[in-house]
């Protein structure tokens, strides 16, 4: 069972979507006892939130954004942006691919700062040790 930081108690699934609930809860009866897994924590200087950050020690990082959209409240859909139907109106948000790679290379560039966690030598000289990816639930 991974570990989820802050723990899943009352307090902390009355801030989450039904999605997020739902994505927390597997995360935590699915991954084995090496994952820990971060959830709406602050990364960057801009302090953006990613839904969950997932960290194994040999698999690396996972940056994972979690969507409650339903269908009918999609209405386009680019390779840059979404634009949905809301109570507010047309809304048109960041694509949450762009989105959670901009989490994940918030992080990346803090963490490559570190000359422990990047390759040394060779063709990856000066990139990150350890694999990293980013999706979208």
């Amino acid at each position: 069972m991974a570990e989820i930081i802050p723990p899943l108690n009352s307090q902390t699934l009355r801030r989450m979507t039904t999605g997020e609930k739902q994505v927390a809860r597997r995360l935590k009866s699915l991954l084995e006892d090496d994952y820990l897994v971060w959830y709406d924590i602050p990364v960057g200087r801009k302090r953006r939130y990613p839904d969950f950050i997932i960290l194994h020690p040999s698999r690396g990082l996972l940056f994972l954004e979690v969507k409650d959209w339903k269908r009918q409240t999609l209405k386009k859909i680019s390779k840059t942006d979404v634009t949905l139907l809301t109570d507010c109106g047309q809304v048109t948000k960041l694509h949450p691919l762009d989105q959670a790679r901009q989490y994940t290379y918030s992080v990346i560039n803090v963490l490559q700062r570190d000359t422990r966690l990047v390759e040394s030598s060779g063709q990856y000289r000066g990139n990150l040790i350890i694999p990293y990816g980013w999706g979208v639930i």
